[in-house]
């Protein structure tokens, strides 16, 4: 017909997705979400050194309880990291010389109150006095946030300010379209800053990544401080 368009030989594109990890990845992220009926999920596995996504398997549930692939989460998902972002936190401390491995914190019986709102660790009655790799070892909540209001409460942006050198502030700028936007907001915003923003933020809530944006962090500590960008490509090739 006259509106064919005759199809043209293109590149032949090399991934860096390995099918039998895929296939583990995507099946062990099912298992889960069926186990827990989760609305939705993701998988990633990245090689540290060179940045490639060897897995990445993305579903969402159904109305009825089926699971597919409705979204890709891992890139375009931007959620509260929680307790991921502690190693944010320590790392940002450390760095400031706020505390070393060893400073012992008391995690107050893991309970602590700011503006009357509690913050608490998982564990009833709290870790008693420990240390600093033990707060970041047991996920204490109560000890990585007295790390962070004691030695920057007076002080807010020099955190935030630590936290946007380490480029957490900037998307991670995929060759895919719909990279979700990090948000780390800054004492200067007044509109989006309170009296406990500092808190809060020290143990991963008012702040927002996408999963590959946290693995990304946590695979730059893997690789020895370097951080690579996740890649999806191994080659492009024309004419073999």
């Amino acid at each position: 017909d006259y509106n064919e368009v005759e199809p043209q030989d293109g590149y032949d594109v090399v991934s860096t997705i390995d099918i039998n990890i895929q296939d583990v990845a995507h099946h062990a992220l099912l298992t889960q979400l069926e186990k827990y009926n989760a609305d939705h999920g993701c998988v990633v596995v990245m090689e540290v050194g060179t940045g490639e996504v060897k897995a990445i398997s993305n579903l969402g549930r159904t109305s009825k309880g089926a699971y597919y692939e409705r979204l890709n989460y891992a890139i375009g998902k931007s959620h509260e990291p929680g307790s991921t972002f502690k190693l944010m936190s320590m790392m940002a401390a450390l760095e400031d010389k706020a505390v070393d491995t060893s400073t012992v914190i008391d995690t107050e019986k893991g309970v602590l109150k700011f503006y009357g709102k509690s913050v608490r660790d998982s564990k009833w009655g709290g870790y008693g006095k420990i240390t600093a790799s033990e707060v970041f070892e047991v996920s204490s909540n109560t000890g990585v946030v007295k790390i962070i209001d004691e030695f920057y409460g007076d002080q807010p942006e020099k955190f935030v300010n630590r936290i946007y050198n380490i480029g957490l502030d900037k998307p991670l700028g995929l060759p895919i379209a719909g990279e979700g936007e990090p948000i780390i907001p800054h004492p200067n915003l007044k509109d989006r800053w309170s009296g406990i923003a500092l808190q809060w933020m020290a143990y991963g809530y008012g702040v927002s990544f996408t999963p590959l944006q946290t693995l990304t962090f946590y695979n730059a500590i893997a690789n020895n401080g370097e951080m690579v960008k996740p890649r999806f490509l191994k080659e492009v090739r024309e004419y073999g």
